[in-house]
This record gives C-alpha cells, structure tokens and sequence, in this order.
C-alpha cells in the first residue's frame, strides 16, 4: 500500500503518464496542493506535519512583514528627531554679569543693545558681539524682553527700548520715572518669523538701561514651532 502511495506521489511531482506516454503537467502550486491532499488522505501524521510547516511559514512571514515595517517606522522616528534635533532654536541673554551695577547708555542716537552675559544660546543664533538673533528656521517664536534702569528721580524718563525685527518696531519698552530712582518695563509676545530675519532690543537716545549679577535686563527668545507661514 505504501510503495502505491509513493509511487502515486512521485507520479504527481515528477509528471504524469498514462499508458500511452506523458501527458500535461499541473503547475507546481497545483501539484503541491495534490501532494498535500494525497498525503492527508492516505498518512494523518504526514498532513499534520504538513499543516504545521505551512502554519509556520505563514508566521515566519508575518514576523518578517511586521519587522519590516517596525523598522521602517524607527527610521521615520529617527529622522523626524533628528530634524527637531537639528532645527531647535532658542536663546536667553543678560546684559551683563557685572558684580557692580553698570548702564549701557545714554548715547545720542539709537544703538542695539549688546546683551553680553549668555544663558542658553541653542543653535547658536543669537551673536553676543551685535545683539542681534537670526532666525534659523521659519516659525512662530516667543519673545520676551525686560529693561531696567537706575537714575535720579528728576530725569523725566530713564527707561526705553525698542523691540525690532529687521530694523521695524515691533514693541516699545517705557517706564517714565516716576516717585523712585527705577524703572522697568517687560513685554512678551509671539510672532511669526521667517529664517534669516533679524531681531533686536534697541536702546532709544537719551535713556539707558543697568544691570549686574543679578540680571534686571534680559533678552530671550525661542521657537514654538515650525512653520512656512503664519
């Protein structure tokens, strides 16, 4: 009965014949379906083994397909890190570390205030020797800016800067001098910017700003997120 089987089998992978000579062969696919089907009608344990190596290979596939596309993933995820990596921006500057109090003004003319004392400089965008943060990136940006100042009480106005962007007013910072020797003045904003605009804190003629150590004038900006238009 076995040599029957056997034979049956090589019958159907190798060719078919009849008495008279071959005839058309079924493709591989088919002949391996028929083998299957043969084997699990004569040899149960044989169809099981059969049935089990499909399943596996079905699962090795599976596993193959699913790895492929988990590490597809990890590379979208690398990238896009790596991008925000690349791309982050942002900057917080003192006018000076001074154990002192030391003012910066009055001149007779407007000047870019040069912030000298670097807390965070990210990017590397903000240059201490002009004052002035070139946006890296276009987006939407946070910047704050807070001015201090200490004179006698009877100047009428101590404090006032300008915050600019590319030479146009953005925010004026003015404190008046009123009952004390200080004056101060802070504004925070949020504004689209576009990459290479330049942004700076200009000191007005006639007022002046004072700071040290303990860092009363402060100039910090950072990106909230990328963006090509507002």
């Amino acid at each position: 009965m076995r040599a029957f089987v056997l034979l049956f089998v090589l019958h159907a992978v190798f060719g078919q014949y009849d008495w008279n000579g071959p005839i058309a062969s079924t493709p591989l696919s088919d002949r391996s379906l028929d083998i299957n089907e043969i084997m699990c009608s004569n040899d149960q344990a044989a169809c099981g083994c059969c049935l089990m190596q499909t399943q596996m290979m079905r699962m090795e596939e599976f596993f193959n397909m699913t790895v492929k596309e988990l590490s597809q993933q990890l590379m979208t995820t690398k990238m896009n890190l790596d991008r925000i990596k690349k791309n982050r921006s942002a900057f917080s500057v003192a006018l000076n570390n001074e154990r002192s109090l030391t003012c910066f003004g009055p001149f007779s003319d407007d000047r870019p205030v040069p912030y000298k004392h670097v807390f965070l400089n990210l990017g590397d965008s903000y240059s201490i020797q002009t004052g002035i943060f070139t946006v890296p990136l276009s987006g939407v940006y946070s910047l704050a800016v807070t001015v201090y100042s200490r004179s006698a009480v009877n100047l009428p106005q101590v404090t006032c800067a300008l915050l600019q962007v590319n030479g146009v007013d953005v925010a004026p910072l003015v404190d008046k001098n009123g009952a004390d020797s200080e004056d101060s003045s802070t504004v925070v904003i949020a504004r689209h910017l576009k990459a290479g605009d330049k942004v700076s804190v200009v000191l007005q003629k006639g007022c002046n700003i004072c700071d040290d150590y303990n860092h009363y004038n402060t100039f910090t900006g950072f990106l909230l997120y990328a963006a090509a238009k507002a």
